[in-house]
């Protein structure tokens, strides 16, 4: 029988995360699922620390050449067998209830076709700097709109993306896919798509995954591409709203909005 969910990872040289992550996974509370990984031709040791993992529920595929990553994602979409998939980064920490609580939340809303949640930030990189971790590691918790619209996409990305799952017919029932050509904010524009199709999104108010912000992140070190990007996935819901003003929300504001400071510990990072 197949799995109720299936988690999609896809990875390009990260053996310095994929460990954690996986064990992240392995771990879960809920058991009923599948982690399918997708190596995109890394030229590191992730192969050899994935193939050390002994678990049927993972399955492994390789890619011969490296397709990037929206192209990764989309072939993951294809091997999925699961009603749900979850995604995660191959650099990110997963809260042992995370697939528990979203399944749970699924179940519960038939009307929401995704569901992210708040993540908490962290920084565990060596070489980063004595005050850039003590900065990333005080307790930064990000949280996005319990049920985000449209207007909300304009401002930015309604999802944490590793943090959501999927109700997977929905997708595919609207043909929604990752766009090349909108990387590295395919995530964006697959939310926004997705919001202007008539589906519903949501986000869990609790911290269900650990964000590492290592410094060498897509957002951080693609900089002007991730602009570049964001602002044509705004522009595409301005012309579909019919809103002629070009007037991009200062992502300053975004950030005083949704990142919150909890300097209680958490034992799961």
């Amino acid at each position: 029988m197949s799995p109720r969910v299936s988690v999609l990872m896809p990875t390009y040289n990260g053996e310095k995360f994929l460990e954690a992550t996986i064990n992240s996974i392995l771990k879960q509370t809920y058991h009923d699922f599948e982690l399918i990984i997708w190596n995109d031709a890394s030229t590191d040791t992730s192969e050899n620390i994935i193939k050390n993992f002994d678990d049927k529920r993972i399955r492994y595929y390789k890619s011969d050449n490296n397709i990037g990553i929206s192209e990764s994602r989309n072939q993951l979409i294809q091997l999925a067998k699961g009603e749900y998939w979850a995604i995660i980064d191959h650099d990110d920490i997963a809260h042992p209830q995370r697939l528990e609580k979203q399944v749970s939340f699924l179940d519960a809303h038939h009307d929401i076709s995704a569901v992210g949640t708040a993540i908490r930030l962290f920084c565990k990189n060596p070489n980063a700097g004595k005050f850039k971790n003590f900065i990333r590691n005080l307790g930064w918790i990000w949280k996005q709109p319990a049920s985000p619209t449209v207007y909300d996409a304009l401002k930015g990305c309604p999802l944490m993306h590793p943090s959501a799952m999927l109700r997977g017919k929905d997708f595919k029932n609207h043909n929604l896919f990752y766009k090349q050509d909108y990387t590295p904010a395919e995530d964006y524009k697959l939310w926004s798509d997705a919001l202007l199709s008539g589906l519903k999104l949501a986000n869990i108010q609790e911290v269900l995954l650990y964000y590492n912000l290592h410094g060498e992140n897509c957002s951080i070190h693609r900089k002007t591409q991730m602009r570049q990007a964001d602002h044509k996935v705004k522009n595409d819901i301005r012309q579909f709203l019919n809103i002629k003003a070009c007037f991009h929300y200062p992502y300053l504001l975004v950030i005083l909005q949704k990142l919150r400071l909890s300097l209680k510990k958490d034992k799961n990072i």
